[in-house]
């Protein structure tokens, strides 16, 4: 199973999805493609569809897919940051 974490800024939000075994299945129906040849190397619009298709999973009001993509700002790979660095006196 691929660990993916995706954390999505979109214009007014922040937030991270893992897809699921569901979502990943999905994306093969939908991209004709094993998810496991992700792997080597993975499109923006790959990533852009698994956090869309998560988050809806999620149900996490989002725009349809194209003009989702339209929103986001930046995707981040990996787990977030939970408290950020304070920098001291």
């Amino acid at each position: 199973m691929i660990d993916l974490t995706i954390t999505v800024t979109t214009d007014n939000d922040t937030w991270s999805v893992k897809p699921t075994v569901g979502t990943y299945v999905k994306f093969e129906r939908h991209f004709n493609q094993p998810v496991t040849q992700l792997a080597g190397a993975i499109s923006m619009e790959h990533l852009c569809w698994l956090a869309w298709e998560q988050s809806r999973h999620e149900n996490r009001p989002v725009k349809p897919f194209n003009e989702f993509i339209e929103t986001v700002v930046n995707l981040e790979l990996g787990e977030p940051a939970d408290t950020p660095l304070v920098k001291e006196a």
